[in-house]
């Protein structure tokens, strides 16, 4: 167990930069969601707030349904539409852009939740957001920025590799990558328990006291 921590750890810090550059990315994404926001049009703004706002009116009265079931349509869901599309991508060499894309897109999704929601509802957006948004994206963040690095760094060594560079161990980048999205998907899993058994608990808890 401390050798594969060591190994971890080398390996996120020979990998930084690339982290560092995800998150750059990512951060961009974020920014755009937020000025995607202003694009909308009037009806498309009304309607989305109306659908939002009935969702929270509702929700303290909804059937609940089972945590563990909705964790693992959660966990399968992030596996198969973001972890593992990205270590496809990572594999297939000249998929870099396209994990990219991903982590952009995620970054997207995230500031234009958050943005919508406390352009409209000022600050019970904000605690909204908090509740809703925040908890789970905690762990499942980090554990995008992991996949996407690992996955964008093996298909990097994988081009050089084509291109005549020999001093690489394509088989150790293999293993490499492969422990790092394991940790990945952990932290998919402990963002889907947190999604299912803490995130309702909070959302109905704001949807109580604003209603």
């Amino acid at each position: 167990m401390a050798r594969q921590m060591t190994g971890i750890h080398t390996q996120l810090g020979r990998r930084s930069s690339t982290y560092a550059f995800l998150m750059v990315v990512l951060i961009m994404g974020t920014v755009s969601g937020a000025f995607a926001v202003k694009t909308l049009s009037p009806g498309q703004n009304d309607e989305l707030l109306s659908y939002i706002q009935n969702f929270f009116q509702a929700f303290p009265v909804m059937q609940p349904n089972d945590p563990l079931t909705n964790a693992r349509l959660s966990f399968l869901g992030n596996i198969t539409k973001t972890i593992g599309l990205m270590w496809l991508l990572g594999l297939s060499v000249l998929g870099a852009p396209f994990i990219l894309a991903l982590v952009f897109l995620r970054g997207f999704v995230l500031g234009f939740t958050v943005a919508f929601l406390v352009q409209e509802m000022v600050f019970r957006g904000i605690i909204l957001a908090l509740a809703s948004v925040l908890p789970h994206n905690l762990l499942l963040v980090p554990g995008i920025i992991l996949a996407g690095g690992a996955s964008f760094a093996f298909s990097w060594a994988a081009l050089q590799t084509l291109l005549g560079r020999r001093d690489i161990n394509m088989y150790r980048q293999f293993a490499n990558t492969a422990l790092l999205v394991l940790l990945a998907c952990i932290c998919m899993g402990l963002a889907a328990l947190v999604e299912a058994y803490i995130t309702p608990g909070l959302i109905e808890t704001v949807a109580r006291y604003f209603n």
